[in-house]
């Protein structure tokens, strides 16, 4: 009769161990696409007087129910990296660079922390970096 708690609460604690699963894809869903992009002519004027820094945090309960940040910064042609933090990097990003006016942000430096709990998991993204202006080339006056 002892034996049961034990037993039950050792099966709970291997139930709720850890495990990682990380899928990569080149093709889209359906199928792959073509598409006809001209390069865009752009440099970046960055500012470095002032740094920009923002935390994420998201909690994940029972692997299910997560709370956290829901706006986030979203670059074509930027690759994050995969893994822990890969969403709350990006939204950390994008609240350094809400209510400035800065276009993007140059040379960020991350910090990820990754806690984990019997039944829940806390990721959180501290992110420090230089604000930048992309400023546009325009093709119509080079040409003349």
């Amino acid at each position: 009769m002892k034996w049961i708690p034990l037993a039950l609460g050792l099966t709970a604690a291997l139930a709720a161990g850890c495990s990682k699963t990380t899928v990569r894809s080149t093709q889209l869903a359906q199928g792959a696409a073509l598409l006809a992009i001209e390069p865009v002519k752009a440099h970046v004027v960055v500012d470095t007087t002032t740094t920009l820094q923002a935390v994420s945090q998201t909690k994940v309960v029972l692997g299910i129910f997560r709370s956290g940040d829901r706006e986030f910064a979203e670059y074509p042609g930027m690759i994050f990296q995969r893994g822990p933090g890969t969403r709350e990097r990006k939204a950390a990003i994008h609240k350094a660079l809400k209510g400035t006016d800065f276009d993007v942000l140059v040379n960020p430096k991350y910090i990820v922390q990754e806690r984990h709990r019997p039944f829940a998991r806390t990721v959180t993204v501290q992110v420090a970096g230089f604000g930048g202006h992309l400023v546009f080339e325009n093709p119509e006056l080079s040409d003349k």
